[in-house]
């Protein structure tokens, strides 16, 4: 199944600027101390604590740090799938060892060195954490604006619990939502560093 290429709306565009700016506005202690809350209140949750295996990604400096949530999971037992971008439209998929290395290309994303398990990996996952700018109350996700997580995020099977990772300024109000384009996936909910929360269920 393919989707229609990202749309780039004024106000998407208008919100991205707003949340990056804001990212980029923090410390480095701050962006670390947050990272530890975030791997606190995603180990609270039920279907995260009983996965076998968890997609998730290395995160950017500025985004909300997922390196002791990853190193929580392996040190549980938890097999941990993080993506490779392998083109200009799709990702693959390896597991998190622990150390990553910074993609080839424009994009930064910090990758695992490992062998590449294709894009139906992510199948394997019970739990999928994906990276977001925002969310709003109807699990709208705004997403970078490349569908790189949109196109995956359809081989997603039911019964996946899928979340964004988000700061709590980021979890927009109702009277703010995201404006959904046909190609965007929502998400069922959302880890900030203070709580977690459903939007839909599975």
């Amino acid at each position: 199944m393919t989707t229609a290429e990202p749309e780039l709306t004024p106000t998407k565009l208008a919100l991205r600027r707003t949340v990056r700016a804001q990212r980029e506005g923090r410390s480095e202690q701050e962006r670390e101390r947050l990272a530890r809350r975030i791997a606190m209140v995603a180990l609270e949750l039920p279907a995260i604590r009983r996965a076998r295996c968890v997609a998730a990604y290395g995160s950017l400096p500025e985004e909300p740090g997922t390196g002791p949530l990853r190193a929580a999971l392996r040190a549980r037992g938890t097999r941990v799938l993080l993506p490779v971008v392998v083109d200009d439209k799709s990702l693959d998929w390896a597991e998190d060892e622990g150390e990553l290395v910074a993609a080839p290309g424009g994009l930064r994303l910090p990758e695992p060195a490992g062998p590449r398990l294709g894009s139906g990996a992510l199948t394997e996952a019970e739990v999928v954490i994906a990276p977001a700018l925002a969310v709003d109350a109807t699990g709208a996700r705004l997403g970078q604006g490349r569908g790189y997580y949109d196109r995956a995020l359809l081989d997603v099977g039911p019964g996946v619990l899928v979340l964004a990772l988000v700061f709590d300024e980021e979890v927009l109000d109702p009277s703010t939502p995201i404006p959904a384009d046909p190609h965007d996936v929502a998400v069922h909910g959302a880890v900030t560093p203070t709580r977690w929360m459903f939007f839909r269920d599975l």
